[in-house]
């Protein structure tokens, strides 16, 4: 009987195969891409621990859905550089306490996911005896330059060379899109052979369509929605532009704006919405951590917004929230960025970047006034993640596919898995 890389001898494919995840930004949950990996690697058989920053009301440690989560006390957020620093130093200190407490096995599979590039120092020691995956979720010297940075500045160099310090100790690497495997395969020096594409893809127990809940309109003709993070790389500042220009066109028009997040820069959202003149139809959520609950506000949009600009990090990053709108089946309004037209395909009007805020605002103007354009959207929405491969039946599989070669190179190295 001949064994394929990634099946065990005696059970599933990754029975016996211990795995232990490690996160710093986010806890598990809502790092929605660490608890979909932890889940799926638990149903395949694999013995799944997860090293996660504790948030309010959950607990130090728990078993869900097969997998073991050990949480840390989380940090203050640290301010500026130096603050942030201090927050990273003293994340990855508690990181090796907790990993301290833990049975050890003698190998594993190392699974480290960034921010920060990082998160591989507490397990040093432990290196030669791992199998070691860089899940790389952000571009972080992108993200700097993103958020205003300098290019070529001290701190951009250092991102740089701590990317390059990641994608040096790691066996596998592990990216969402074809963008951030071209930085790995010419940034990171990477074989083609050693990185995997695994999408993000919208949880299909909750993000399916529902009926529109009409209370939500308030009197509205048009409802606009926005989920997400609201960072100056954001670009909520250039929907809420859009919004006053979209008024500007269609005066006739009462238009609602729902918009579910928070970040550094939700105050001045604030500010410049009442500057505009639009607060009255804004309505500002704050962070919505129920998925049932953005569900419910993203089905009852006519037009769903993602209004991040064009540069190297966006240019290069797909976005969760347009796979969620997709999976909604709504109409979708974003700048003409190479992993959006990625995503969406023909199921967006996407507006090219340098027309900036008015573009955005002309393109709503013209989708609110065009129901016949809205109703192709939306059915071309409700099938392209199926036809694109974008589900997270696709996810999964290409998750597996990337741990059966982490499998093998264990057996490579002499390992008994």
């Amino acid at each position: 009987m001949v064994q394929r890389a990634g099946q065990g001898r005696d059970g599933p494919p990754g029975a016996a195969v211990p795995v232990l995840m490690v996160v710093q930004n986010q806890g598990v949950p809502p790092d929605v891409r660490i608890w979909e990996f932890g889940r799926t690697l638990a149903g395949a058989g694999y013995q799944v621990d997860v090293i996660a920053p504790r948030r309010s009301g959950q607990l130090p440690q728990e078993t869900v859905d097969g997998m073991r989560v050990h949480r840390f006390t989380e940090p203050p957020e640290g301010g500026g550089a130096l603050g942030y620093a201090r927050e990273i130093g003293i994340s990855l200190w508690r990181v090796w306490g907790t990993r301290r407490r833990l049975a050890r096995s003698r190998q594993l599979i190392l699974h480290f996911a960034n921010p920060p590039d990082v998160l591989w120092l507490p397990f040093v020691r432990e290196l030669r005896a791992a199998v070691v995956v860089y899940d790389q979720h952000d571009l972080a010297p992108e993200l700097y330059l993103a958020k205003g940075g300098r290019p070529g500045s001290v701190l951009h160099r250092a991102l740089l060379g701590l990317e390059r310090s990641a994608y040096a100790v790691a066996d596998l690497v592990i990216v969402p899109n074809g963008s951030y495997r071209r930085v790995a395969l010419g940034r990171g020096r990477i074989a083609a052979d050693r990185v995997h594409i695994v999408r993000n893809a919208p949880d299909e127990s909750v993000w399916t369509p529902v009926a529109p809940d009409p209370a939500l309109r308030r009197g509205a003709d048009i409802v606009l929605c926005y989920i997400g993070s609201i960072g100056a790389q954001d670009g909520v500042d250039q929907l809420l532009r859009g919004l006053a220009r979209a008024r500007t066109r269609t005066p006739y028009r009462r238009y609602r704006c729902v918009i579910a997040g928070d970040g550094d820069a939700l105050p001045h959202a604030r500010l410049l919405a009442a500057g505009l003149g639009v607060a009255d139809c804004v309505d500002f959520r704050g962070w919505i951590a129920d998925q049932d609950e953005l569900r419910r506000l993203v089905a009852a949009a006519d037009i769903a917004v993602e209004p991040c600009p064009s540069n190297a990090f966006n240019d290069a990053s797909t976005m969760v929230k347009l796979m969620n709108y997709l999976a909604l089946g709504r109409p979708i309004v974003a700048f003409d960025l190479p992993e959006h037209r990625e995503t969406t395909g023909d199921a967006a009007l996407l507006v090219a970047p340098n027309l900036g805020a008015d573009g955005l605002g002309d393109a709503i103007a013209a989708l609110a006034e065009d129901e016949v354009g809205r109703t192709r959207l939306e059915a071309a929405a409700r099938v392209r993640l199926a036809r694109a491969g974008l589900t997270v039946g696709d996810a999964r599989r290409s998750l597996l596919e990337a741990y059966a070669q982490a499998r093998a190179l264990g057996v490579k190295k002499g390992y008994p898995w």
